[in-house]
């Protein structure tokens, strides 16, 4: 008897002991939600940052600008640092026009022109890339009397093509563009900028160069050019332009006008032959305004 109840003491304590420490394992899992009766939970729903692009600001104080502006040091101010790639900005104290403006590619990078903007409807544009400014002539007011709005940028050779883009993406931003309706021209070594950055970019519609000069590389655009109009003028005495418009002219798939002058080289063309402005801009009319 004796026995029996040492053997029922032992098995009381073996099964509340048992009880215990099945009840302390539930605690801690139930501490540690992985109770199968918790209630899950749900994951962090999925977040998108939207990134709004940033316009082309219009700077209205000249003086603000560039009232510290240290440029020639090559230095740039706070502010002009600050601005969007692509902000046209009013033109430096020492601009020599009323239209004159500042183009800023990146945040120590800026460009001089001149803006002819119009009034009213949205209006085809035109860029004109050269070294001068001042030496495309009355072209730039003719443009502008056709019912084009036109930016006039001085660039050179060593400019890097991508750079086109932005001047682009500020024309586009001037109030009264049509961005439907775009041209590009180039003279000379910006010639050859403005066929490499106008051929890889949607937003330009037609194209025209006044003596191109690097006929492999532009021959090698064409067909990222595709079927857009391009007009092409050069002189026959110079050998190097006259090769690559030709060529550019005969391996084009869309429509090419091709202009032959006995004597000239980039904007000199203009000047011996005056008539070839009013050409082009009655091209420019067909292509961008009337099409």
């Amino acid at each position: 008897m004796i026995t029996s109840a040492l053997g029922n003491l032992r098995h009381w304590r073996s099964r509340n002991f048992l009880i215990v420490m099945l009840a302390a394992i539930a605690g801690m899992l139930a501490g540690c939600g992985l109770s199968p009766d918790w209630p899950p939970t749900s994951a962090p729903a999925a977040t998108v940052s939207r990134v709004v692009p940033t316009p082309t600001e219009f700077v209205l104080s000249a003086e603000g600008l560039y009232r510290h502006d240290l440029r020639h040091l090559g230095v740039t101010t706070a502010i002009l640092a600050s601005l969007p790639a692509g902000a046209i900005l009013p033109p430096a104290p020492s601009g020599d026009s009323a239209r004159g403006v500042s183009l800023l590619l990146d945040n120590r990078t800026t460009i001089s022109g001149e803006l002819y903007r119009q009034s009213g409807q949205p209006a085809p544009a035109l860029m004109l890339l050269g070294a001068d400014a001042t030496a495309w002539g009355a072209l730039p007011q003719q443009l502008s009397a056709a019912g084009f709005v036109v930016l006039v940028l001085q660039t050179d050779h060593l400019m890097p093509a991508r750079q086109v883009d932005t001047m682009l993406q500020s024309l586009i931003a001037i109030q009264g563009v049509d961005a439907g309706a775009i041209g590009l021209i180039g003279e000379s070594h910006s010639a050859d900028l403005a066929m490499l950055g106008c051929a890889v970019n949607t937003l330009c519609d037609a194209l025209a160069l006044f003596s191109p000069t690097s006929r492999a590389t532009l021959m090698n655009m064409l067909p990222s050019y595709g079927e857009r109009p391009l007009w092409l003028a050069a002189g026959r005495s110079d050998s190097q332009s006259h090769r690559a418009a030709l060529a550019l002219s005969q391996g084009l798939r869309g429509q090419a006008q091709f202009i032959e002058l006995d004597h000239g080289r980039g904007l000199d063309l203009l000047r011996a032959e005056p008539s070839l402005a009013n050409q082009l801009v009655d091209w420019f009319v067909h292509h961008l305004r009337d099409s």
